[in-house]
């Protein structure tokens, strides 16, 4: 595995080579860059099957060498400090990330995944929805949502509502399509704070863009334009009233 390292702190990719040569002794580093423009002509030169990119540089950001860049042909894992937006636009575009300190077994994890990604197409649809949703309101942005078979980019304003099963989320959408991904509903929950979402029970997660009218019977019922009706947790009942309001 041919790698490039990217980042404006040589301490930073210093550490990374260490760790790499202790955790992933297959792979060797061919180039180094400390900038996006320094970054683009390492990546031409080399043609590494792996980058390993910075997210803030001195002369950009690591979004901006994906946008100059085009089409990937190596495999990306971005290193960020702890950046709560970056990393909403990661989870939102399902792309690979380490934090900064690099813990071992982070970035063993990463290598681990980004091996095992052998579809460009699916890699370079991630980036595109990456760089796009970088410069789109946060209400218009889209999202990557994987089932077993299929992969999908979806507006999060299309988003109907989330529904658990087990470690499942189950997505209702605008077009009348479900998509079942394998991943908690707790983890969107968090991804969609500060979004028009509001988690009404345990079980469901609705877009309140969606919402059409509140019953007080049987402890309260939420029904969506869909036609979909849900139950609201009575400790929950306030928080809604209070979420509609600030729509």
């Amino acid at each position: 595995m041919r790698i490039v390292l990217i980042d404006d702190d040589a301490m930073v990719r210093e550490n990374l080579k260490i760790l790499l040569s202790l955790y992933a002794s297959e792979s060797q580093v061919v180039g180094e860059a400390s900038g996006v423009q320094e970054g683009l002509t390492c990546i031409r030169n080399h043609k590494p099957d792996m980058v390993l990119l910075d997210v803030e540089m001195k002369d950009g950001t690591g979004f901006d060498l994906l946008s100059i860049y085009g089409p990937l042909d190596f495999k990306l894992i971005f290193v960020t400090g702890h950046d709560a937006y970056a990393i909403k636009a990661f989870k939102y575009s399902a792309i690979d990330y380490v934090l900064k300190p690099v813990d071992p077994d982070d970035l063993k994890s990463a290598l681990e995944k980004a091996a095992q990604t052998h579809d460009s197409d699916v890699q370079n649809l991630k980036v595109a929805n990456l760089v796009q949703n970088k410069s789109t309101p946060s209400f218009d942005q889209k999202i990557i949502l994987k089932d077993a078979e299929t992969v999908y980019l979806v507006s999060v304003k299309d988003i109907i509502r989330c529904e658990s099963e087990a470690n499942y989320t189950k997505f209702f959408l605008l077009d009348g399509r479900m998509v079942m991904v394998s991943k908690t509903m707790k983890e969107f929950d968090k991804l969609f704070e500060g979004q028009s979402f509001f988690r009404a029970h345990q079980s469901h997660l609705i877009n309140l863009l969606h919402f059409d009218r509140y019953e007080k019977k049987e402890g309260g019922i939420v029904h969506m334009k869909d036609g979909s009706t849900l139950p609201v947790a009575i400790r929950k009942k306030d928080a809604l009233m209070s979420a509609l309001e600030e729509l």
